[in-house]
């Protein structure tokens, strides 16, 4: 035969051009100065979109695209400096990363997706589609089981909230802790006569989960907290959360509901199921 069709996959070309050119950029360490740096170029350069490489000592753990480069590695260190590695909190100086700053045109035609596909081939065990990358899960994540990422780094609920004083109000401390926390915490509506109540914490440490725990026990009853693998939540009525999350609950409340685990998830899938059919 003389002749036959042609087709160029052009997508997936840029994204193998695109890994070949992130590949041969030395890594930076992810500091605030490099940041700092990066963004004097990105105004240099009036370009704030790319793709980026994320590296744990020397191996590449994440490949990311963003519309802001330089704000998205600040919200990536961010949110590694609250979590530990083991019983002891990740040591940032390890965390290094690539950049690759890119026009309208190029951004459009790198897609993320292909990118990742391509990068995997040769490199194993990424963050990526392994809960790293959301910076909220969302409400439906609360009760169910972490992802890989959190179990592997879960939060470190110890860290210390500068500033704080002896005598504080629980809407400001409420503040301050997800001003300052360097991961998820949510909390419902506080009635406005709760928010204005003054704590006492003279002699009491200020780790975000012991401020959470005072502050609990200064609410009306049928509130609980619980500090699950990616942050802390508080809220009003019962919930029932994965095994491995610390729940407390304000005075005059009902014990907490058993926790999840792994088989009773399944059942209640299996339940869900069968109400459905009938």
């Amino acid at each position: 035969m003389s002749w036959t069709d042609y087709k160029f996959d052009f997508l997936r070309t840029v994204s193998k051009q695109l890994i070949e050119e992130l590949n041969s950029l030395k890594k930076t360490e992810l500091t605030g100065a490099n940041l700092d740096l990066l963004s004097e170029f990105q105004k240099e350069k009036k370009l704030k979109e790319g793709v980026y490489i994320l590296y744990l000592d020397d191996s590449p753990v994440y490949l990311g695209k963003s519309d802001n480069i330089r704000e998205r590695l600040h919200q990536h260190i961010s949110k590694l400096r609250g979590r530990l590695s083991g019983e002891l909190p990740i040591d940032v100086s390890r965390v290094f990363f690539k950049a690759l700053l890119l026009d309208n045109s190029m951004s459009t035609a790198a897609n993320e997706k292909l990118l990742i596909s391509e990068f995997s081939i040769e490199h194993e065990g990424l963050w990526n589609g392994k809960g790293f990358g959301p910076r909220d899960p969302g409400v439906h994540r609360d009760t169910t089981e972490p992802s890989h990422f959190d179990k592997t780094y879960p939060i470190n609920k110890s860290i210390e909230v500068p500033g704080i004083q002896d005598r504080i109000s629980i809407g400001e401390l409420f503040s301050r802790i997800k001003e300052f926390a360097p991961f998820v915490f949510r909390f419902e509506v506080i009635p406005v006569e709760v928010s204005e109540k003054y704590l006492d914490l003279n002699g009491k440490s200020r780790s975000a989960d012991a401020l959470v725990s005072s502050a609990i026990t200064a609410f009306p009853p049928n509130w609980h907290y619980a500090i699950v693998s990616f942050g802390m939540v508080v809220y009003r009525s019962r919930r029932a959360y994965w095994h491995t999350s610390i729940v407390g609950v304000s005075p005059g409340s009902l014990p907490p509901l058993p926790p999840l685990k792994p088989k009773e998830k399944k059942e209640k899938k299996t339940e869900t199921k069968s109400r459905a059919k009938n």
